[in-house]
């Protein structure tokens, strides 16, 4: 009902537009008079042709058929049919009503009701193919927005179960060798879980609560290896008052726990933030087994892949990614835009 409320308001305006720019001349030159409402006698007539043209003609012929022969043929009957119901009204209804008649030659008379309708009718069609073609513009971009959201919840899904399956099997192994660590490990886990639920589907998240997320994994992560140095994390810079997309993170993090070399001397993992106003660094270094070629070059697992697929939707070109791999270090560099609140 609104956007009929709001197109009816839009015609009516249109024509009070168009009774104007032919009359207000006329009220200029010879004042209020009776004549200078002569063009009243015209409008519903050409009201009449406009709106065949533009309701029946432009979308059967343009934007359904594209038959512009047809289009063609129809607008010339229109014009044709409403320039000789002009000339009648000229030359037989003004003169019993009163109305002055300006006699001209037949070629001036009829030039300027062909330009007359062409200026009425080619300005209401024009209106119409821009209405129209903004509309799909407009549901285009909405398709793309959608599209974009779609991709980017099939990737966050393949995310987590990814991550829980890990956890879950660090947690079986730990039930038979250390109660007290294993319940600690599930107090962990039900932290990230609850992380995951609440804030998984959101596009930004708080990135102190991204962090927190992240120390709690690594703190679990922790509990499977022998040496408390083994993992360094380290975050410079304030995570106040910043947003990111969830999860973004984490899938590189769990790489380089996963794909490390235990036996490596500590720190075996390195993990460090940089956080400035504008930007985000995450710089990531794990020693693997030189004999470990389950690493391809480009990246690994499903994870780092849906990284870069993320990154791609949500940031188009304006981030950096970066995976190296030598023969016993893996390492990763993610740059990505902050965004900031207001304080």
């Amino acid at each position: 009902m609104k956007i009929f409320k709001y197109r009816v308001l839009n015609h009516v305006l249109f024509w009070i537009v168009i009774f104007a720019f032919f009359t207000v001349p006329r009220i200029v030159v010879g004042g209020f008079s009776f004549e200078a409402f002569v063009n009243l006698l015209y409008i519903p007539f050409d009201i009449m042709a406009t709106y065949v043209v533009i309701e029946f003609l432009i979308p059967k012929f343009i934007l359904k058929n594209r038959n512009f022969l047809l289009f063609t043929l129809g607008a010339v009957i229109t014009f044709g049919f409403n320039i000789a119901i002009s000339q009648y009204i000229m030359y037989n209804i003004q003169p019993k009503l009163g109305f002055w008649v300006i006699r001209k030659s037949p070629i001036s008379e009829m030039f300027s009701f062909i330009v007359n309708n062409l200026m009425i009718i080619g300005t209401a069609s024009a209106l119409k193919l821009f209405s129209y073609f903004y509309k799909i513009q407009l549901a285009h971009s909405e398709l793309q927005r959608k599209t974009v959201q779609s991709e980017l919840g099939i990737l966050r899904s393949q995310v987590n179960p990814h991550f829980l399956f890990n956890v879950l099997n660090n947690i079986d192994a730990l039930i038979f060798e250390d109660k007290e660590k294993a319940s600690n490990a599930i107090f962990l886990l039900s932290k990230i879980m609850r992380y995951m639920l609440q804030e998984s589907n959101h596009e930004k998240v708080n990135l102190d609560r991204e962090m927190e997320y992240i120390k709690d994994y690594l703190e679990l992560a922790k509990l499977s290896f022998n040496s408390p140095h083994f993992l360094r994390f380290e975050v410079k810079g304030s995570t106040n008052f910043k947003e990111v997309p969830p999860l973004l993170f984490i899938p590189i993090i769990e790489n380089a726990v996963k794909h490390c070399n235990k036996q490596a001397d500590p720190p075996g993992i390195e993990i460090d933030f940089y956080i400035t106003d504008d930007n985000i660094e995450l710089h990531t270094k794990n020693y693997v087994k030189r004999n470990d070629f389950k690493l391809p070059d480009s990246g690994s697992g499903t994870g780092l892949i849906n990284v870069e697929k993320r990154l791609k939707l949500i940031h188009d070109d304006n981030y950096s990614f970066d995976i190296k791999r030598n023969m016993d270090k893996f390492e990763v560099y993610l740059r990505v835009p902050l965004k900031i609140l207001q304080k």
